[in-house]
């Protein structure tokens, strides 16, 4: 599993954080990803240092996790290459086992009731390390549905990669579509 620098950089903080820190970040990342949850809410109940990059970088590392169907054992590499102690990761293992279905259901769109896409806002912005010095862009981006804005973070990396794999799908629909009206 390839881990871009910045996402390195904010999941080696996590081994800052008390246990009870650590368990409230790993969990409200699982469930902000899982739509339980704001990104807004999960940042006002924490009160922890570098948060922005912690959560961003964790809710990266997760979603590709899960987005890739990463088993345990090489997560769990991840996180002790990392020096995460054996007790945070084995934690960090536990809410995977318990939240990744639900997280992965999301992620695949298979959530009752998701909207259709209506329009799509984006902005460029610069996580902020500790001596507020720039750690990386990414890029903020919100899908306004016929129910709900759904609100994530990517990297540019990611956009560039979302954005083929919606053109592909745009490009393999048309085709379906003018071959059934051929047919």
């Amino acid at each position: 599993m390839e881990i871009p620098s910045v996402v390195l950089d904010g999941l080696c903080s996590l081994g800052e954080l008390d246990n009870t820190s650590f368990a409230s970040v790993v969990d409200g990342v699982y469930d902000t990803l899982s739509g339980k949850t704001t990104t807004q809410e999960l940042m006002k109940r924490l009160e922890i240092a570098q948060k922005d990059a912690i959560v961003d970088s964790l809710m990266l590392f997760i979603s590709e996790a899960c987005r890739r169907n990463v088993n345990p054992g090489t997560i769990g590499e991840v996180l002790q290459d990392l020096q995460l102690p054996p007790e945070r990761v084995s934690r960090f293992l536990a809410s995977h086992k318990v939240k990744h279905l639900t997280l992965k259901s999301v992620l695949a769109g298979t959530k009752p009731g998701t909207g259709s896409i209506l329009d799509v806002r984006w902005k460029l912005e610069y996580a902020r390390g500790d001596g507020g010095s720039a750690v990386g862009p990414r890029y903020s981006i919100q899908l306004v549905t016929d129910k709900e804005p759904l609100h994530f973070y990517c990297s540019p990396a990611q956009l560039d990669d979302l954005v083929s794999q919606l053109q592909s799908a745009t490009f393999s629909i048309d085709k379906f579509i003018n071959n059934q009206s051929i047919a």
